[in-house]
């Protein structure tokens, strides 16, 4: 679908479908990785570790809304990613590293160090 849009310059074709599609996409990898984040946590929970209200969470995982740089920042830092990684990979594409494994263990949640520690363990019983 196009629409022409006037301007002073002349006319301006933008095909809206186009633009429509790529937010989906990145509401939809938005949401799957709020959730992935979010663990077994309540919206509730994970909204006060993020300062935010619950309803916030509730938008972004629907793909009703989308998070502030500073929280996208937040979002980040709790992946373990950087923030330009972050938004890399919400957007399809590859861009820097991870952050060192040192880091992403600072930002973990309690829950999510112990489920760490069970993996390792495991490995390490397997050898």
């Amino acid at each position: 679908m196009y629409r022409n849009f006037d301007n002073s310059l002349g006319k301006t074709t933008i095909e809206i479908s186009v633009l429509i599609a790529l937010d989906e996409v990145v509401l939809k990898r938005l949401s799957e990785a709020v959730l992935l984040a979010r663990g077994d946590r309540s919206q509730r929970e994970f909204s006060r570790a993020l300062g935010v209200a619950q309803s916030t969470i509730q938008a972004w995982e629907n793909g009703r809304n989308t998070p502030s740089l500073e929280n996208l920042e937040k979002l980040a830092r709790i992946r373990g990613d950087l923030p330009e990684s972050f938004l890399a990979y919400l957007y399809g594409r590859s861009v820097g590293e991870a952050l060192p494994i040192e880091q992403q263990i600072e930002v973990m949640s309690c829950q999510q160090i112990s489920k760490v520690m069970k993996q390792v363990a495991d490995r390490l019983g397997r050898e």
